[in-house]
């Protein structure tokens, strides 16, 4: 056989082998959530000791209805036994105002909720959520308050932010946005003076001891995008927009963003319906909120909205959405930001999908060709109304090689800590001071000192500028994979 066609012959059939190469499949698994007909409002929180948490609203018959809270336990791959949280005439039965839960690193936990009237009631527990104090008002000055969002920070404080009417009752146009720590007596801060009525809002809390918050606003024009603010630890950055949608309605979506972060990297998801064409839309953020990407649309080209998001240590965002059939789907968007196909996570046949489905990511990607693991919780609209949840597997490993043809993943190691170039200011047994520049959500600019190993800091290293990797451990953080410059520092 003539050399040339042999080759042809080869390469025809390894062009082949590629194209029957079978895409790895995001698995689908049903979990039965304790819940009984007559649930609704279902919300998802992980806890810092990576606990994932499901509360939600349970009409009973003859009775005032209840918000009932479980623990998903990840070895048997089950919720445990559900937990009366509150039961008193202030339940609601929203679905579009579900109560928040968050839960410490201590094991104490802060719910809220609204209660139908304007108000809303904040019970506490101080033992994983056994038991609960008995509802106290949360209700600064008379006004009205809702669409809450909590999110613990990296020092175990709760932060809470919601809409809020003291602005309407004392003759404004609008209402406004608030925010307080739940661990003192506050103060109140005022985030934006003139926000959408009733849509919700969104909290994510980042390594350096602060939190991004997402938001639809409200300006004169009745422009309804969507904007962010950045909390610090102490003080909050003025509002900024997410993205310009430029979406006029005069009228309340219903529909607020959703956010996600790993490390200081922040994923975003928000509804919009400028220029009459409504759409599901994705971006990503680099630096803490300060910049987003030219965002992606995700929907099929008739959605309803209500998005939530996780975001995977790779960078991979992992968005869902309801479309206006009453269907749930899920679409990836992979670390170099391109989306994958879109995976239905419900369908309307068996009963609209209602409310605000919720996402929890219990299990990050890890490296090599391992998997994600998410929870998936969402109502449906049948009578009664029924709970459901779904454990989704992501081959987050599998996913990399497959759309780079190769078998290339990041290893475990490659994927712990972040960057840093800094300046080494003193050495100290084991340890360095080092000036650097901020990590946008995980390290403020300044002086730090950071746990090495010792081989590390027997170097001659003062004065020396440097690369590196840094994390946080039980130690504190640390410094790693370090590379010195050619040349000292100046």
């Amino acid at each position: 056989m003539p050399r040339h066609l042999l080759a042809t012959l080869l390469s025809l059939a390894v062009a082949g082998a590629a194209d029957d190469k079978v895409r790895p499949e995001i698995r689908l698994e049903p979990i039965s959530p304790p819940a009984q007909p007559g649930a609704l409002g279902p919300s998802l929180v992980v806890a810092p000791d990576g606990v994932a948490w499901l509360c939600w609203v349970q009409s009973v018959p003859n009775r005032p209805r209840e918000i009932r809270l479980s623990a998903f336990d990840a070895a048997s791959r089950s919720w445990r036994p559900a937990r009366t949280a509150a039961a008193d005439q202030t339940v609601t039965a929203n679905a579009l105002d579900v109560p928040q839960l968050a839960v410490t690193r201590r094991g104490t936990a802060a719910m809220i909720w609204t209660d139908g009237r304007g108000g809303a009631r904040l019970a506490r527990s101080a033992d994983h959520g056994a038991t609960w104090t008995a509802p106290e008002s949360f209700q600064p000055d008379g006004a009205t308050v809702e669409k809450f969002a909590l999110t613990v920070l990296a020092d175990d404080r709760i932060l809470a932010a919601w809409l809020d009417g003291r602005g309407l009752k004392a003759g404004g146009k609008a209402q406004q946005l608030y925010a307080r720590l739940l661990d003192g007596p506050g103060p109140d801060t005022l985030i934006d003076p003139a926000v959408c009525e009733c849509c919700p809002t969104t909290l994510t809390p980042f390594p350096d001891g602060g939190a991004l918050l997402a938001f639809r606003g409200r300006t004169d024009e009745e422009v309804r995008d969507i904007r962010t603010a950045r909390f610090r630890g102490t003080t909050w950055d003025p509002s900024r927009p997410l993205n310009n949608d430029d979406w006029r309605i005069n009228a309340c979506p219903v529909n607020g963003p959703r956010l996600a972060n790993d490390r200081g990297r922040v994923a975003a998801a928000w509804f919009t319906a400028a220029d009459n064409d409504p759409r599901v839309l994705a971006s990503y953020s680099p630096d803490a909120g300060a910049r987003f990407l030219q965002p992606l649309r995700l929907d099929h080209g008739a959605p309803l909205g209500r998005v939530d998001t996780v975001m995977l240590r790779d960078g991979a965002i992992l968005v869902s959405w309801l479309e206006k059939d009453g269907s749930l789907w899920l679409r990836r968007v992979s670390p170099d930001f391109a989306s994958d196909e879109a995976v239905q996570l419900a369908a309307a046949s068996a009963g609209r999908v209602g409310g605000q489905p919720r996402l929890a990511l219990i299990d990050d990607y890890a490296g090599g060709q391992t998997s994600a693991r998410l929870l998936v919780a969402f109502a449906r609209e049948t009578k009664p109304s029924t709970l459901h949840t779904l454990l989704v597997t992501v081959p987050e490993g599998e996913l990399l090689s497959f759309n780079k043809d190769c078998d290339c993943a990041p290893t475990s190691e490659q994927l712990v800590g972040l960057p840093i170039r800094g300046t080494v200011m003193a050495v100290e047994p084991g340890a360095l001071h080092v000036r650097h520049q901020e990590i946008p959500g995980v390290l403020a600019a300044g002086t730090h000192r950071f746990v090495v190993a010792p081989e590390v800091a027997a170097t001659k290293m003062a004065g020396r500028e440097f690369f590196g990797r840094v994390e946080s451990g039980p130690a504190g953080w640390r410094i790693f994979d370090v590379r010195l410059l050619s040349a000292p520092a100046r």
